[in-house]
């Protein structure tokens, strides 16, 4: 009597494959968030320098920077650029995109010769690791962590330094 086997996978062999794929996606997945983490965090700096950059073509035609976000930035009539299109004010509702919070703070006292911008992870360890700061110098700074406050606190690091835990 011939033993007759039939086509197919036997138990031990599928359980083989399935391991192997278990420490594949163990490897992979960790490094797939942290490259996702440095794109946003790359993100957020070429962001900040836009809007530093923006800030600094607003006050070069008003000699002050704008005391309310959303009325002095954008009060083009024009429907697609105006208010009506952006739909936030920075001041009071942080912009979210990327994974990070955007908000604008108030500049100091007349005239009104400085800003703050922050920009914090969304959600902590998952979208960023960072928080990010740049005011009227065009310096950009961070910290590990999340530091809500608007104003850059003191001993922060510049972007191109390794940072501190957020004070």
């Amino acid at each position: 009597m011939l033993n007759q086997r039939t086509s197919g996978f036997t138990l031990v062999e599928i359980l083989v494959v399935v391991a192997i794929v278990a420490v594949i996606a163990t490897i992979g997945i960790p490094n797939l968030i942290r490259s996702r983490t440095t794109a946003n965090e790359s993100t957020v700096v070429s962001n900040l320098r836009t809007l530093t950059n923006g800030l600094a073509m607003y006050r070069s035609v008003n000699n002050a920077y704008p005391a309310n976000w959303l009325d002095d930035m954008y009060t083009n009539p024009d429907p697609d650029f105006g208010p009506g299109s952006f739909q936030v004010d920075l001041q009071t509702a942080p912009l979210t995109t990327r994974g990070y919070r955007y908000q604008y703070g108030p500049p100091a006292g007349p005239p009104l010769i400085t800003f703050a911008m922050v920009a914090s992870p969304a959600t902590l360890g998952l979208t960023g690791t960072r928080t990010f700061w740049t005011d009227h110098t065009a310096e950009i700074y961070h910290c590990i962590g999340d530091a809500p406050v608007t104003a850059v606190p003191g001993g922060v690091r510049a972007v191109q330094e390794p940072p501190d835990p957020c004070p």
